[in-house]
């Protein structure tokens, strides 16, 4: 595996909006395969790889989550709103950087709680909205360098720790690193193929309903990083998917009802190559599988997803070995798509 490519893409910013340094690395791989590479109106990175077979899409979004700076007061105090969800425990005190004129850092700050009123609620998280962005810097050099619009990610460094990785972003430069080494290692392709880098996954599902009209594909993989709950005090019935275990076939969702002959396509191709794969059914979240599904004629969509601890946050943990995974039941996938059509 090429974690280095891994580390590159994940310590990247690209929040919704703003992909372009990804969809860049993205583009930059994939000429290794094909010289059928475009970009359209919205930002997606749409790669073609020619071949006989069903017309098959890999999805993977180009974008994490992270903000977007919507005030600048005369203090020089910044204020932000989120682009994706993000749970405002997570962000008072955090190091993040202002993409203004020059990357800018600094800290996330609030009234502190032994300053608050006799009144207020001092466990409850501050809004982010509420919250501000300390640059330590006069007011005049913050109006100078930053303006409304610019993004801010977490200032956040992708670590390896030995058998895992933290860092951010694994939603989800992990299924643009899967989609990569699959096609990387895949001894021949069984389909025509298509590689979508989907913009503004967070903020809607955006890209990938453009990138399918254009494609219209007849089967289509959307490759992901999803939540691992398998914490402490989370009781067995209510963990989603579980580290060390494989890739997540999720059969339902939010808006998602998979096509289970499509997933039971994949689930024999993994016990075939001796790939450990999980099953998940929940009525929260979703991928641009759902998107992708209805946005045409209709297309037969599966969701492929790497367990992440701590996702949506400015650190995520998550296993080297169901990354390994992954890449795997994806490469099978490639070499036998015919056999799915």
């Amino acid at each position: 595996m090429n974690w280095k490519l891994l580390e590159e893409l994940c310590n990247t910013p690209g929040v919704s909006g703003h992909e372009k340094a990804v969809a860049d690395i993205f583009r930059g791989e994939i000429s290794a395969f094909t010289s059928e590479i475009t970009t359209d109106a919205v930002g997606n990175v749409i790669a073609h790889i020619p071949g006989d077979g069903p017309r098959v899409a890999l999805d993977a979004h180009s974008d994490e989550v992270g903000f977007i700076v919507s005030h600048i007061d005369e203090a020089g105090f910044v204020r932000v709103i989120p682009l994706g969800g993000i749970d405002p425990r997570v962000f008072y005190a955090q190091r993040v950087v202002v993409h203004g004129s020059e990357q800018l850092k600094g800290v996330v700050g609030a009234v502190p709680p032994h300053l608050l009123s006799k009144d207020a609620d001092r466990d409850k998280s501050v809004p982010i909205n509420e919250a501000f962005i300390d640059l330590g810097m006069n007011a005049e050099t913050v109006h100078e360098k930053v303006r409304v619009g610019d993004i801010v990610t977490f200032d956040s460094k992708f670590e390896d720790v030995g058998e895992a990785f933290i860092g951010k972003a694994f939603d989800d430069r992990i299924g643009i690193f899967t989609m990569i080494e699959a096609v990387r290692a895949a001894k021949k392709i069984d389909c025509d193929l298509y590689l979508v880098a989907a913009v503004q996954e967070e903020r809607g599902l955006r890209g990938a309903v453009c990138a399918a009209r254009a494609v219209r594909p007849e089967i289509a993989l959307a490759l992901e990083g999803t939540v691992a709950n398998d914490l402490p005090g989370v009781p067995p019935h209510k963990q989603f998917a579980r580290q060390k275990f494989g890739p997540e076939l999720r059969l339902t969702d939010r808006l998602l009802i998979a096509d289970r002959a499509l997933v039971d396509f994949l689930a024999e191709l993994a016990d075939k190559n001796g790939i450990p794969k999980q099953f998940t059914v929940k009525s929260m979240g979703t991928t641009n599988a759902s998107a992708i599904q209805t946005s045409t004629v209709g297309t037969r969509v599966a969701a492929i997803s790497v367990p992440v601890r701590y996702i949506h946050g400015p650190n995520g943990l998550v296993r080297k070995i169901d990354i390994e995974h992954q890449v795997k039941l994806v490469t099978a996938f490639l070499e036998s798509a015919g056999n799915a059509a």
